[in-house]
């Protein structure tokens, strides 16, 4: 027994296009392997010219070290050190410091006590080295050192020392000395041309940074990432992927030093490594597009002719339906055509014979169709009630959100309006008193403009609010705290309220940076109202803000006594409040609440702390 499938078929149309994406597919699948390959050689490619400049720049390390080791070494062999004569010895070391700008020469014993320092007159009382194991090192062994990052006792600053051995009857009296900051180490990196994005670090033996050629007064003494210095332990020379010092991912490209066991790396931001790649990427996507599409095209107009051949057997097959005589008619395009049309023919001769047949189903068939347009009618009349159900419920819906819309509007403008009344009542009094001038009006009327460009932005708030097309913007959490602090100066000052800000970190956010400044207003509106119930002595409110690991997190803590624990589960709720009715509608912490978590993936939390209560807001 035969069985149809009553699913909707495909055209030709769409068989032949599937055709032509199944042809194109190739090319796609070539481009794709091209672009990887275009990786592979382009980061061979940078890997390569990095390790080439980075074996160099260690080579100009070490040649700059193996100098001044070279004239400290002349300089321990001089009569002076033999005839104990010291002041000779700094002068020497003054000529010698002509070459070495910024740097200094000293002179201590097996104690590390400084005898000589090329930066203090001869006979000034010297502190230690603040580098025991370096005088250690050139006392126990006898041979030039090269110290690590360390503060200088004399100078404070960070610097490094290359230290040689002074001998007296074969047996090392003196440890000498001369100290370089990391400016003339950074120097190197820069003489060295390198690309603009490549940045250039010296590293000393602990894989601390010893200059930069980018910011290096800020980064001097950083460690390096823990990628890097496991590849530094393992290997002298290679490239490691890691996230740099700004917090992007680079390539490092590292060489130690088997004389110094010093490092020199270059790092690159991936992202610039790839920019070329994906221009290239670009291309091939474009020219990959450009196939498809013509193959596409061409695979339309193919399929309109078969079509048009196809369709040409409608007039046929419609006669053969009406009991008329079918005439043989088709394309010559296609010969497929012209078989079906004969077909069409043989099939008209048949019917003729069940003609009677035909009759008796055609009366069923009308019969049929009377019942089912007399079902259709009475579902078409069941739909209109249930849409105009389905109306009504809408109407209700839109009512309901525009008067809690109101309400919210209401709540916000309470503490800007008595605000403005303040600002207004204050002016009238200091005219009375004869204190206006200038300046105050133009404060007064920059801080009543503020509040009412709070009120219009609280009315733009919450129609956006309720707006799906809102788009997110990133911005840095404490421009909106101060924001925020600034339309409360007035009120808080006149409540005695100290506002505590620490930064740990100054974080950005991705969200409304308008609902966030409402979420604080509300939080601190409510920090004020508690501090004027309980009459708090000593009111004060900590904002701390931090970050790190993309994370951000906002705290507001105050002194008000907290929130009794029985109602704790409950402040979020909408509608409660311990309030006064005319203080309050219960709708603040609510509507804060649904603007973190659902508008700006966050979490609003609170909990008791300290002397009061502490709201915490993480993203």
């Amino acid at each position: 027994m035969r069985t149809w499938d009553h699913s909707a078929p495909s055209s030709i149309r769409f068989h032949l296009l599937r055709l032509v994406v199944a042809s194109v597919l190739p090319v796609w699948l070539l481009a794709c392997a091209l672009a990887y390959n275009a990786y592979l050689t382009k980061r061979d490619l940078v890997n390569k010219n990095m390790l080439e400049t980075v074996r160099s720049l260690t080579k100009v390390v070490d040649r700059e070290l193996t100098g001044v080791q070279g004239a400290l070494q002349a300089l321990a062999t001089s009569p002076s050190f033999a005839r104990s004569d010291l002041a000779g010895v700094q002068r020497q070391a003054l000529q010698i410091l002509r070459a070495y700008p910024g740097a200094d020469i000293l002179v201590a014993d097996a104690t590390g006590q400084q005898l000589v320092n090329s930066s203090r007159p001869f006979g000034t009382r010297l502190p230690k080295r603040n580098a025991p194991d370096t005088v250690r090192r050139i006392f126990e062994t006898g041979k030039p050192y090269v110290s690590g990052l360390y503060t200088g006792a004399v100078s404070k600053e960070r610097q490094i020392s290359i230290d040689v051995p002074v001998f007296n009857n074969g047996k090392v009296v003196y440890d000498l000395g001369l100290t370089i900051r990391s400016e003339p180490m950074a120097n190197i990196l820069l003489q060295a041309d390198l690309l603009p994005e490549w940045y250039g670090l010296i590293l000393d033996s602990k894989q601390i940074l010893v200059a930069r050629s980018l910011n290096s007064d800020r980064s001097v003494g950083s460690r390096m990432p823990n990628a890097l210095r496991q590849m530094l332990e393992r290997a002298s020379e290679g490239t490691v992927e890691a996230t740099g010092l700004e917090g992007q991912s680079v390539l490092m490209t590292f060489c130690r030093s088997a004389r110094s066991n010093w490092s020199v790396v270059i790092e690159v931001p991936k992202a610039s490594v790839m920019a070329s790649l994906y221009s290239w990427i670009g291309l091939a996507l474009v020219g990959a597009t450009v196939v498809s599409f013509i193959g596409i095209v061409l695979a339309l107009g193919y399929a309109g002719r078969i079509a048009k051949a196809i369709q040409s057997l409608v007039e046929p097959a419609l006669s053969l339906g009406r009991a008329e005589m079918v005439a043989p008619v088709g394309s010559y395009d296609v010969k497929e055509t012209e078989e079906v049309s004969a077909a069409l023919v043989q099939a008209f001769d048949l019917l003729q014979a069940r003609a009677a047949e035909r009759e008796q189903a055609e009366m069923e068939l009308l019969q049929t169709v009377e019942d089912l347009e007399k079902q259709t009618r009475e579902r078409l009349s069941a739909l209109e009630k249930l849409g105009e159900k389905d109306q009504l419920l809408l109407q209700q819906g839109r009512q309901a959100a525009m008067g809690e819309m109101i309400g919210n509007i209401a709540h916000q403008w309470r503490q800007p309006l008595s605000a403005l009344g303040l600002l207004i009542q204050q002016a009238s009094l200091n005219f009375g008193r004869d204190q206006l001038d200038k300046k105050y009006m133009d404060d007064h009327v920059k801080k009543a403009m503020a509040l009412i460009h709070q009120m219009s932005s609280t009315i733009d708030d919450f129609r956006n609010f309720f707006k799906t097309d809102k788009k997110k913007v990133k911005f840095r959490v404490s421009a909106e705290v101060t924001r925020t602090l600034l339309l409360l100066d007035e009120s808080f000052s006149r409540d005695r309220i100290n506002v505590e800000i620490t930064v740990k970190d100054d974080p950005y956010i991705y969200g409304y940076p308008n609902e966030f400044s409402q979420v604080l207003l509300n939080i601190l509106t409510n920090a004020k109202d508690e501090f004027t119930k309980k009459s708090i002595a000593d009111p004060r409110v900590l904002i701390t803000m931090s970050g790190g690991n993309e994370r951000a997190v906002v705290t507001i803590g105050d002194n008000a006594g907290g929130i009794p624990e029985e109602i704790m589960e409950k402040i979020f709720d909408p509608y409660f409040t311990t309030k006064e009715p005319q203080s309050g509608t219960g709708v603040g912490l609510f509507m804060s609440k649904t603007i973190i978590e659902k508008n700006m993936g966050g979490t609003l939390s609170v909990r008791n702390s300290g002397a009061g209560a502490e709201f915490s807001m993480e993203f």
